[in-house]
């Protein structure tokens, strides 16, 4: 028997928790399940889709959640997103929808629909959600958040231990780390991007890769790279990724100018190829206090590109230090600088450590193996749904 799933993004892009939703439904066994994907609007997430041939719908809806700061516009959103609530209804039902797959914690339509209509609803958790400063926060407190999300849910899917940390009832939750396919026939050269970006043979070239927002800390690396350069004048940095924050990024530029950096420091905004830049750079510095997997560190191990990552959210469940990576215990830029001049230093040692990270990506984290424990997760519904 086909059981019919809507999965519902939280939005159209491509960034970390929408790339896996996309890889999770190419993989997907379509001898047991048929997909359609729910966007608040169009993008690029659903021309990939499209691609792979499963059905789309759009309906506009917004963030049920929001950063600390704009608070105080979450109950207006929730009153605009009502809508959205009965017009999935009617896609469960015109669709023959067996269960509802919400991915992320901001998204809530999906949720609430499913619940009125009476069918199993899985919520995949990429967030962290407890802590002093988690990135996403609710009008209630989110204390309150948890016990909503768990009320509309048959089951949660968290992708770390420290995701997994805000649930203290775990009987609903499963734990299913982030994973990755990628093959090598599109891979470039490790240099060949290098003369896009103007970097010489002998540059040594570090990389940040995340929207660019405080929270991801492009500036203490930037302040670390200026430090580093009068030992090292061939470090370069690679800041990729969209503007998520102008006034920060305005920030970060008048930082550049005002340290004389512009040779130094290059903003390449966002890439659709990842994995090729990622195998342009010689570092991968995760500098973000809020990533609760971090998926762009595991894409660099992936392909052979050593990670030097702030012990963080579920980084360290990802590396180990000085065995498939590297972690710090601060992203203050003085750590920072320390970390990177001690690899300069040691090429073997960093060799090493390189050839473990890419066997870790492989063994531990394979696609294959997650997309079947997330086919177990639906199975699991079906079966408490017949109680």
């Amino acid at each position: 028997m086909i059981r019919n799933i809507l999965f519902v993004s939280h939005s159209a892009e491509l960034n970390g928790s929408e790339r896996m939703l996309l890889q999770t439904l190419n993989r997907i066994d379509r001898s047991k399940f048929y997909l359609c994907l729910l966007l608040p609007q169009p993008g690029p997430l659903g021309e990939e889709v499209k691609k792979l041939g499963i059905q789309e719908e759009i309906i506009h809806y917004k963030w049920w959640l929001t950063e600390k700061s704009k608070i105080w516009k979450q109950p207006f959103s929730w009153m605009w997103n009502i809508k959205s609530v009965f017009q999935i209804c009617k896609i469960i039902h015109k669709r023959r929808i067996s269960l509802v797959f919400s991915n992320s914690s901001v998204a809530f339509s999906g949720a609430l629909a499913a619940k009125a209509r009476r069918i199993p609803h899985v919520w995949s958790i990429h967030e962290i959600l407890c802590g002093k400063n988690p990135l996403i926060n609710f009008f209630f407190g989110n204390r309150a958040l948890v016990n909503l999300i768990s009320c509309l849910s048959t089951r949660i899917i968290v992708n770390s231990s420290a995701s997994q940390k805000a649930f203290k009832q775990r009987k609903k939750v499963r734990l299913v780390y982030n994973a990755l396919e990628i093959g090598n026939k599109n891979i470039v050269p490790k240099n060949a991007l290098r003369e896009e970006f103007g970097i010489g043979k002998k540059d040594f070239i570090l990389g940040v890769v995340g929207k660019i927002y405080r929270e991801k800390g492009q500036r203490e690396v930037i302040l670390a790279v200026d430090s580093i350069r009068r030992t090292y004048p061939h470090v370069k940095l690679l800041v990729v990724g969209e503007v998520k924050d102008q006034d920060y990024y305005l920030e970060l530029k008048k930082l550049v100018k005002e340290r004389n950096l512009e040779k130094h420091v290059c903003f390449v905004g966002y890439r659709k190829d990842i994995f090729n830049l990622l195998r342009s750079i010689d570092l991968l510095v995760v500098s973000s206090s809020v990533d609760s997997f971090g998926l762009a560190a595991l894409e660099a191990m992936a392909v052979k590109t050593p990670v030097l990552a702030v012990r963080a959210g579920g980084l360290p469940e990802i590396i180990s230090h000085g065995k498939n990576g590297f972690l710090i215990e601060s992203r203050k830029p003085e750590i920072i600088q320390k970390e990177v001049e001690s690899i300069l230093k040691n090429p073997l040692k960093v060799a090493e450590v390189t050839e473990e990270g890419f066997r870790t990506a492989r063994e531990r984290f394979s696609l294959k193996e997650q997309v079947k424990e997330i086919e177990k997760v639906m199975d699991e519904c079906f079966e408490y749904n017949r109680r």
